[in-house]
């Protein structure tokens, strides 16, 4: 009997010490959670997509077409903000509140349909977006070659990624993604034109490449092929697994 009693709070002291081991190991993988943030490329990648999201929002009211205005405007608060918030924070923590509150106004407006407000509203955002990238990252490290290319990296998988979901045998299946990964590809085009002085002619042929996946996009082309032609571009970036 007492070999039983002793064996019973052998088994119960043996449970606390693995459930104590696991909660500790989960607080820890918890708190690395917490203390992880993302590169100064893949933040500046975001910042874009939003500015694609607040392009898209106006081509769309400019098209009557309220119901994808609203959606675009409410994909960086759906789809962005809870990523980059953490770095935003670190930046610059009343630029982020700003920036919360104009972006929550902005989808007001936009269901407002008060073109006017809703370019001022869209062009004070873009600004809140610069200040953050001014603020969070070094110009001369902006200034990059190599940073400027793994700023197109970012921007151009998500887009194949966007164009992929909204097609299905040739057809729209989805116009949101759809204009998500025209608008993303653009970002990448602008990013690299304002950038030429940092590229060399071998470097501007990726630019010519991009051009032409944009239009292979807009001509509602096979998603499998641009893909096929962004991990080409990824390859020569990054190397290693896209290759």
């Amino acid at each position: 009997m007492n070999f039983i009693f002793i064996s019973a709070i052998f088994v119960i002291l043996i449970s606390i010490t693995i459930i104590t081991l696991i909660h500790h190991n989960s607080n820890l993988v918890f708190a690395e959670s917490l203390e992880s943030t993302i590169s100064d490329y893949e933040f500046h990648g975001y910042l874009e997509q939003m500015k694609g999201h607040l392009d898209a929002s106006i081509i769309n009211v400019q098209s009557n077409n309220s119901v994808l205005a609203v959606a675009h405007a409410l994909h960086p608060i759906e789809e962005i903000v809870d990523i980059i918030n953490n770095r935003l924070i670190q930046t610059n923590e009343t630029l982020t509140k700003e920036f919360s509150s104009k972006l929550n106004q902005y989808v007001q407006t936009v269901r407002s349909d008060n073109i006017n407000k809703i370019i001022i509203e869209k062009t004070e955002l873009e600004k809140l977006l610069n200040d953050a990238l001014d603020q969070s990252i070094g110009e001369e490290k902006r200034n990059s070659r190599d940073y400027i290319f793994n700023v197109t990296a970012e921007l151009i998988t998500i887009a194949s990624e966007e164009f992929n979901e909204a097609m299905y045998n040739g057809e729209i299946i989805n116009l949101l993604e759809y204009q998500d990964g025209q608008q993303f590809f653009k970002r990448a085009i602008m990013l690299l034109e304002e950038s030429q002085t940092l590229l060399t002619d071998h470097d501007k042929k990726y630019l010519a490449k991009i051009i032409e996946m944009k239009k292979d996009l807009d001509l509602k082309r096979d998603p499998s092929e641009i893909d096929r032609n962004v991990k080409d571009i990824l390859c020569e970036i990054k190397k290693g697994f896209y290759c």
